[in-house]
């Protein structure tokens, strides 16, 4: 026992000022999260939470009480070790705690019983000599309980490996005390037999035989994480000990050869490899946890989200595995770092410790933890930022675990011990000091390694990250923050929000429109208007940026979204809906002068607020409800083309007034979609789908000048729009191919596609640029005009398209027409339903598109019939019929 003494004084004082340190920062931590939920909320202290205090309590209890019998009984230790270990324990524990409370209790529970081990280990230094004398008893005693989890084994959560043991309701997990008595095995056979100086095999053969026993039995569960650290563990120490300088390069060549041997026979390491090689493969499945992970880090970025105020727990295994992205989500990059800063310092002293002492066995004993407490922690933080594969170890004193919490406080004890022995004995055998020393800068040097690789995702990449469909914090923030209302041409409202903050729901007045508007889901991410605007809606665009700032040092939130102004007329759209009812198939009614769309239908449609319930039943529907069909549906024209071919050479037409002349056959040679009756014109043939005008073209086409003017018409070319829109053909494809002239086949288009293409005939050869979202309001309420993402462009010459429109209109009509029935590849029969308003129309013209999934031409007219006289003649004089 050391007496009291000006040296060890100051040590006290250095322990008390930095426990003091750690004291405070604990403490804000802990009244930060007191009232995180009144911040998140906006609401007052009724929403304040103290059940974390319990833990905090406990925490400055049982440290304040080690560092007075710290002080008291090993004045010579390093003051250094147990503020380290309080500051990473505390952040451990109420991270846990702000996560799953109950899981909170129990940790507390655990560092209580931890405490008592490190007091037990002050009160009695002199277990240190039990450590080397009974070696080979506590590793066979490790052995044993580690081989009962075979027989006995089970998991906590129910399902995985089952590694832990069951003793009087608590789980203690075999392979984590196995680890230091391995560390306590060698320290004491290498002390004995100084098996380095010798370098005989036979001398180094027990070591062999029980490591190898011990990495056997961690291989047979699958818990090859622990397996390579007792590689990496055994292989250090040997190096360190005067062994072999090869014996350091089989680090990294059994590091593969394990990795290897686990990839083909264990299915988790298996996935978990696959996983590290490509993180992004499979983002909802295998990937899911390393890309929460990532994600929850670049959340985080340099400051963090705030204590409280982020949404850790959607990274999954939060309190244990992936500990360290919980905590840098919500302390940022200046959080994780500081986790990391403190891991590297730990063991900085303990490498320290190492060189002062001249007790062999201690000298090997520190070495031990220290390449333990760096080797656990470089493993845990590279799979937590993808540097390593998944191993699902624990993070030294942070990470839920009462097994890894008492075998971390029991090195740690070790380490104040052998860092306060008085009695040097000058006759112990000298190890070259570099070798630890190189290896312990190494440790560090990776460490530093995954601070910087931490802060790529914190900073360079933070934005990519975000923005991934995968990252369910975006829906999530809108149940506490309001999206902007959606509203149609006239500002009746087609999506709104209910509920209060915390709770927040998207409704919608008519759900058929979900297809076109989409959904923001914190599972299965945005589609639609609600992905392409978000940031509107969400009130990233629109506000000031100091705005901005200020809620999100706040609150971690936005300010509350922007409405925004769609170009759709709901009374209109709601007709659409009613008369494609249930049939496949869309719709789209086009201002073919503006370019804006009037409606825009899509059926099946689904509701977004079931998403959750019906997700299995929507995704595994073979008629595709989530897929807009208007702007994603692919469909072969056939004879709805015929307008556009008469554009194309009216020249024929204009000498050939009367198609009579060239019918040398019966009506039902004229392959029409519907029966044209008996009178024959050019018109009776477009408005009734007849393949008859087609096949005037059949001799002397000239596929290179079609493929031209399709371009311009914008077939070969997806439309710039706030939706997702199929990728169409290249134009490329069609060089010797007579699909183009017949409209089957592999040539196909999207309604959008057609509707601009009828806008052409309707406007005097323009091409619309479409646009669907009108305008956003500001914050002080002004409508702001958004631009259109395509301008109008000129495709067809003017001069003869009044001679077009005069041959396949009626004199008597305000509109045009035209019908296909064709077949797709897949033999499924595509029904289109094709008008527009002629310049007999006295106002804005009008393009309509009907298309209908198995179903005759004459249903899809009967559509766009009661379209036209809803829009042109008035709703008063409609009927159904």
């Amino acid at each position: 026992m050391h007496v009291n003494n000006a040296y060890p004084q100051g040590k006290n004082r250095i322990q008390m000022r930095l426990m003091i340190i750690a004291t405070l920062i604990i403490a804000i931590y802990a009244a930060i999260l007191s009232i995180a939920p009144a911040i998140k909320y906006h609401a007052g202290s009724d929403r304040f939470i103290y059940s974390h205090w319990t833990g905090v309590f406990v925490w400055i209890a049982a440290f304040t009480f080690l560092h007075f019998q710290s002080s008291r009984l090993i004045s010579h230790r390093d003051p250094f070790l147990l503020p380290t270990t309080a500051l990473l324990s505390g952040l451990g524990l109420l991270t846990i705690w702000r996560l799953y409370p109950q899981l909170g209790q129990r940790q507390t529970i655990w560092l209580l019983l931890a405490s008592i081990l490190v007091f037990v280990g002050i009160k009695f230094p002199g277990f240190l000599a039990y450590l080397r004398r009974y070696k080979y008893l506590w590793l066979t005693l490790g052995l044993v309980l580690t081989v009962l989890t075979i027989f006995w084994g089970t998991n906590p959560a129910g399902i995985g490996p089952k590694l832990w043991l069951r003793i009087f309701n608590l789980h203690l997990q075999p392979s984590e005390p196995l680890k230091l008595l391995l560390i306590i095995f060698l320290a004491g056979f290498f002390t004995d037999r100084l098996t380095a100086v010798y370098g005989k095999f036979k001398t180094l053969l027990p070591t062999f035989i029980l490591t190898g026993i011990a990495l056997l039995l961690l291989l047979f569960q699958r818990d090859l994480g622990t397996a390579s650290i007792f590689l990496l563990l055994y292989l250090m120490m040997l190096y360190v000990s005067r062994g072999k300088p090869w014996m350091i390069g089989l680090v990294p060549l059994l590091v593969i050869l394990t990795g290897f041997v686990g990839y083909f026979f264990i299915d988790i390491v298996h996935v978990r490899i696959d996983t590290w090689l490509n993180p992004l493969s499979d983002p909802s499945g295998a990937s899911y946890q390393i890309i929460q992970s990532l994600i929850g880090i670049a959340e985080g970025g340099v400051i963090g989200t705030g204590v409280g105020l982020g949404s850790p727990w959607l990274i999954p295994v939060s309190v244990s595995d992936f500990i360290f992205s919980a905590v840098a989500e919500e302390l940022g990059f200046f959080g994780s770092s500081s986790i990391i800063l403190l891991v590297i310092f730990l063991l900085y002293r303990g490498i320290k410790i190492a060189i002062n002492t001249h007790n062999s066995f201690h000298r090997y004993l520190s070495l031990g933890i220290v390449f333990y407490f760096g080797i656990q922690s470089i493993m845990i933080i590279g799979g937590n930022i993808g540097l390593l594969p998944l191993t699902g170890v624990t993070l030294p004193f942070v990470s839920y675990g009462g097994s890894s919490l008492i075998v971390s406080f029991a090195a740690m004890i070790i380490l104040l011990l052998i860092s306060d022995e008085a009695n040097i004995q000058e006759d112990a055998p000298q190890i070259t000091q570099p070798r630890f020393v190189i290896m312990g800068n190494l440790l560090m040097i990776v460490l530093i390694i995954e601070i910087i690789i931490t802060s790529l995702y914190s900073f360079w990449v933070r934005p990519s990250l975000l923005i991934r469909p995968e990252n369910p914090r975006i829906a999530l923030a809108d149940q506490f923050t309001p999206r902007g209302k959606i509203l149609d041409r006239e500002n009746r409202i087609i999506i709104t929000n209910k509920g209060e903050i915390g709770i927040y729901q998207r409704v919608s007045n008519h759900i058929p429109l979900y297809p076109i508007l989409g959904y923001t889901n914190a599972m299965y991410g945005q589609t639609g208007i609600e992905a392409s605007m978000s940031s509107y809606l969400r009130g990233y665009e629109g506000y000031p940026y100091s705005e901005l700032l200020r809620y999100d040092l706040l609150y971690n939130q936005r300010p509350e979204g922007l409405d925004i102004r769609l170009t759709l007329d709901l009374q209109l759209q709601e007709k659409m809906d009613d008369l494609l009812a249930d049939y496949l198939g869309a719709g789209i009614i086009m201002n073919a002068d503006s370019g804006e769309i009037l409606a825009m239908a899509s059926h099946p449609f689904f509701d977004a607020a079931n998403l959750e319930i019906n997700w299995e039943a929507l995704i595994s529907d073979e008629t595709a409800p989530l897929v807009n069909r208007a702007t994603q549906g692919n469909y072969p024209p056939g004879t709805a083309l015929s307008p556009f071919l008469m554009a194309y050479d009216y020249e024929f037409f204009r000498n050939n007034p009367d198609p009579n002349s060239l019918i040398s056959g019966s009506v039902t040679d004229l392959n029409c979609a519907i029966n044209p009756g008996q009178e024959i014109n050019w018109q009776v043939l477009v408005a009734n789908g007849c393949k008859f005008i087609q096949s005037q073209f059949s001799e002397g086409l000239e596929n290179d000048a079609l493929i031209v003017f399709y371009q311009e018409l914008g077939f070969f070319s997806a439309p710039q729009l706030q939706l997702i829109v199929a990728e169409p053909p290249t134009a490329e494809a069609f060089s010797d191919d007579n699909d183009l002239l017949e409209g089957e086949g592999a040539f196909s288009i999207t309604p959008l596609q057609m509707a601009l293409a009828v806008s052409t005939l309707t406007n005097n050869g323009v091409l619309p640029g479409p646009r669907i979202v009108n305008a956003y309001q500001n914050p002080e309420g002004e409508w702001i005009t958004l631009p259109k993402l395509a301008e109008n462009t000129q495709a067809l010459p003017i001069a003869t398209l009044n001679q077009v429109i005069d041959l396949i209109s009626d004199s008597n009509s305000y509109y045009w027409q035209g019908t296909s029935t064709t077949r797709d590849e897949d033999g499924q029969k595509v029904s289109w339903f094709i008008a527009g308003t002629t310049p007999a129309w006295q106002g804005q013209p009008i393009s309509i598109v009907v298309v209908l999934e198995d179903q005759p031409a004459i249903f899809a007219e009967h559509i766009g019939h009661s379209l036209i006289e809803f829009l042109l003649v008035g709703e008063s004089s409609h009927g159904d019929g």
